[in-house]
């Protein structure tokens, strides 16, 4: 959770930053790609951690671990539907570099809320357990 909220703090400052800016500076285009593969590999290692740590069953994807949060009730059932494309979007950082729409990475540059509401949902969850 501490390298969820670093990362997400890291990226909020640049939230004020237009698409065309940051397209303009391949730093931050390079601060942005890896702190958001970063936040969602961080959103998946929680999920798995927590699979675990509840004995549910084992997800056969990252997919599938946002989606098991919701039906074990750490996430809403809606929220983790929601959710959960974006583990396609890890992997898309990761293996399709050198095609990445930055249409598609703005987009969900711009939606950090989700990753915040994932994180305030877990610590909801760790409150109570």
């Amino acid at each position: 959770m501490d390298e969820l909220s670093e990362r997400l703090a890291r990226l909020e400052p640049l939230k004020k930053k237009t698409q065309n800016d940051i397209l303009a500076d391949p730093y931050l285009v390079d601060i942005i790609e890896r702190n958001l593969e970063v936040i969602i590999q961080c959103c998946i290692d929680i999920c798995n951690r927590i699979i675990s740590l509840q004995d549910a069953v084992k997800p056969r994807d990252y997919y599938e671990s946002i989606i098991r949060l919701g039906e074990i009730g750490i996430l809403p059932l809606d929220f983790a539907q929601k959710f959960a494309p974006i583990t396609g979007f890890r992997n898309v950082l990761i293996h399709e570099y050198l095609e990445i729409d930055w249409d598609i990475v703005f987009n969900h540059f711009q939606s950090l809320h989700d990753f915040f509401l994932f994180m305030n949902y877990i610590k909801k969850w760790m409150k109570n357990d």
